[in-house]
C-alpha cells in the first residue's frame, strides 16, 4: 500500500511526491537517533529564487550577509532539491543560538549578557515577534523556559517529542538536511540540538526535511551511515 500523509497534518508533499521518480524516495515522517555531534553545520540561504520560495526567517540566527536558514519543515517535508543550498553552510559552533545557549549553560553567563539575548532583545523591540513573544520581558520567561528544558534533559535524559507528547507530536522533532556528501546539515530545533550538544547526549531523534538530488542519485540508502 502506498503511503499517505495523515491528512490532520496540514502539510504539502508535492515536493515529496515528486521523489517517487528517483530511486530512493523518503517517508518525511521517519525518526531516527543520530549523535549530535555528526550534525556539525547549518543550512543557510540567501538567493533571490530561496526567498521566493520561502520568505523571510527569523534575522537573528544567521550571519548579517544571510538573512535565511533553512527550510519550511513542512512545506519541503520529504523534498529532494537540486542546487547550490547545502554549500551554503555555516559551522554550528559558530551559530548565534548555540554560541549563546552554551556561553549560558556551560559558561554560567547570566542570560542577558551573551549576545544571543541581546540580539533577540534587539529584534523584538525592533517589531519582530519570536515564539510569539513581543516584550523583553516574554523573552526573559522563554530562557526561563530553556533554564527548565536543560534541567529536565540533564535530569531525565533526551526525549522524543512523541514521548513527550503521547505520540501526538510526532512531526516536531530536531529537522535535518542532507547534502550531497551525505552530511547532515542543521535545518529546525536549535534549542534542543544546542541543549544536547551542551550536555553531550549521546544520540538524538531527527526528521530529514530535504535531500540533495545528488546524495540521493549516488547512494544506495535512504539515510547518510556513520
Amino acid at each position: 500500500m502506498e503511503w499517505q500523509a495523515d491528512p490532520d497534518a496540514g502539510l504539502r508533499f508535492d515536493e515529496w511526491r515528486r521523489t517517487k521518480r528517483l530511486r530512493h524516495p523518503a517517508d518525511p515522517f521517519t525518526v531516527r537517533r543520530v549523535d549530535p555531534d555528526r550534525i556539525g553545520h547549518v543550512t543557510v540561504y540567501t538567493d533571490a529564487v530561496d526567498r521566493a520560495q520561502d520568505g523571510e526567517r527569523h534575522p537573528a540566527f544567521t550571519p548579517p550577509d544571510s538573512r535565511f536558514a533553512g527550510f519550511f519543515r513542512a512545506a519541503r517535508a520529504g523534498a529532494v532539491l537540486r542546487g547550490e543550498w547545502d554549500r551554503r553552510s555555516i559551522p554550528f559552533d559558530e551559530y548565534l543560538p548555540y554560541v549563546g545557549l552554551r556561553r549560558h549553560f556551560v559558561d554560567g553567563v547570566d542570560w542577558e549578557d551573551t549576545r544571543y539575548y541581546r540580539r533577540i532583545v534587539e529584534c523584538i523591540t525592533g517589531g519582530s515577534s519570536l515564539w510569539g513573544r513581543k516584550t523583553e520581558a516574554e523573552f526573559r520567561e522563554r530562557c526561563a523556559e530553556l533554564d527548565r528544558l536543560y534541567d529536565r534533559i540533564d535530569r531525565e535524559g533526551y526525549r522524543s517529542a512523541s514521548d513527550l507528547h503521547d505520540g501526538k507530536l510526532q512531526y516536531d522533532e530536531v529537522a535535518v538536511n542532507v547534502g550531497r556528501d551525505g552530511r547532515l546539515l542543521f535545518n529546525d530545533g536549535k534549542h534542543r540540538l544546542s541543549i544536547a550538544k551542551a550536555l553531550g547526549v549521546d544520540a538524538v531523534p531527527v526528521r530529514v526535511v530535504v535531500r540533495h538530488q545528488s546524495w540521493v542519485a549516488d547512494s544506495d540508502r535512504e539515510f547518510p551511515a556513520e
